[in-house]
């Protein structure tokens, strides 16, 4: 009996001295998210890779990793909640050549780019009576799409606003509009007379008109003015932009989305343009959800930028955060550059008058 006791004890000193000597390199850990954009409230995967590479069996392994604070916990997850999201531990043990999964279930609400970090391995000696730390840097990535929200009032505006576009485009004589001549009726107006053609040939010759070209409408949203702390304001902005591409879609309208909004974890540009058509809003969702509340250049640079890079017939729709002397000068400035409707909207009044409904 001795004997045997003896053997333990010494087989315990071994394991205890290679359990010391591990190479934490060995041991290598991997984050992933199942899906890369996902709505809000949608339920998406959160996996944890763990491999051990070493011969060496490991008998105690937590995982410390940091979740969004925005995350829906489940009530099966032990989580402490700190300055920079909530933090759960993770124990297993990992046998030698083998690796582990972990799966975790959850969906966030809250729009914006959220993080899924790994803080650190700790690694555990054979006895129990030491514990090693290696921090790591493994992480992933998901983005919320902004909430989509019913807006009743904008809803109806919309559809008058798309009313008197399309009204204009009759009233308005443009020749790269024009796609033919024909011989006079009687009801048209006399300012679609060809006076050149009509001495040409000696009969009254009008132009013919493409009407049955798509509305064309550029939105865009300034995000100038915001707090950087001001989550709301961004968020709603984002919210009304949705809510206003999706009814010009469904009108049938080809839009164009300008922002002067940094888009975070991407690429820094003055502007983010993209167009929103039915079928292909995977970009500009992923646009919204990255949005922040910095803006990258003033609104009187984004006007002119949108100017420039807009269909000769496109008609306007400006969201901004709030009310001021800005938006008289938007609408100003964008009448005066071109013939056609310009819409502005406050994102801060839509907001309330949509909560005071709701009440």
């Amino acid at each position: 009996m001795l004997v045997i006791l003896i053997v333990f004890i010494v087989l315990g000193i071994i394991l205890e001295a290679i359990s010391l000597r591990r190479d934490p390199s060995k041991t290598e850990l991997d984050c992933s998210i199942s899906i890369g954009c996902v709505e809000p409230g949608v339920p998406f995967n959160v996996h944890t890779l763990i491999t051990n590479r070493s011969l060496v069996p490991i008998s105690y392994l937590a995982v410390r990793k940091v979740y969004p604070i925005y995350m829906d916990v489940p009530v099966n997850l032990a989580s402490q909640e700190l300055y920079d999201g909530l933090h759960v531990k993770y124990v297993c043990r990992l046998g030698s050549h083998r690796r582990k999964k972990l799966t975790l279930e959850t969906s966030i609400r809250k729009r914006g780019v959220h993080l899924f970090r790994a803080d650190s391995i700790e690694f555990g000696d054979f006895l129990g009576l030491r514990e090693f730390e290696n921090r790591v840097s493994a992480w992933s990535e998901i983005v919320v799409f902004p909430e989509k929200l019913q807006y009743p009032d904008i809803t109806d505006a919309l559809g008058r606003f798309i009313g008197d576009v399309a009204a204009k485009r009759f009233m308005i004589r443009d020749p790269i509009l024009t796609v033919g001549l024909r011989e006079y009726t009687g009801r048209e107006p006399m300012k679609e007379i060809h006076w050149l053609q009509t001495a040409h040939r000696g009969e009254i010759i009008v132009r013919e008109f493409d009407y049955n070209r798509q509305l064309s409408i550029s939105v865009l949203m300034s995000v100038e003015g915001l707090k950087p702390w001001k989550h709301e304001g961004i968020d709603g902005c984002c919210a009304v932009a949705w809510s206003v591409c999706e009814n010009l879609m469904a009108a049938g309208a080809v839009v164009n989305f300008f922002t002067n909004a940094h888009l975070r974890r991407k690429e820094r540009n003055l502007i983010w343009q993209c167009q929103v058509s039915d079928g292909n809003t995977g970009s500009f969702l992923e646009g919204l959800g990255r949005a922040s509340s910095h803006a990258s250049i003033s609104l009187s640079d984004l006007l002119i930028y949108a100017l420039r890079d807009s269909a000769f017939d496109s008609a306007f729709i400006v969201i901004l955060p709030e009310g001021d002397a800005r938006s008289e000068e938007a609408a100003n400035m964008l009448r005066s550059g071109t013939r056609q409707e310009v819409m502005i909207i406050h994102a801060d009044e839509l907001d309330q008058l949509n909560r005071g409904k709701t009440a």
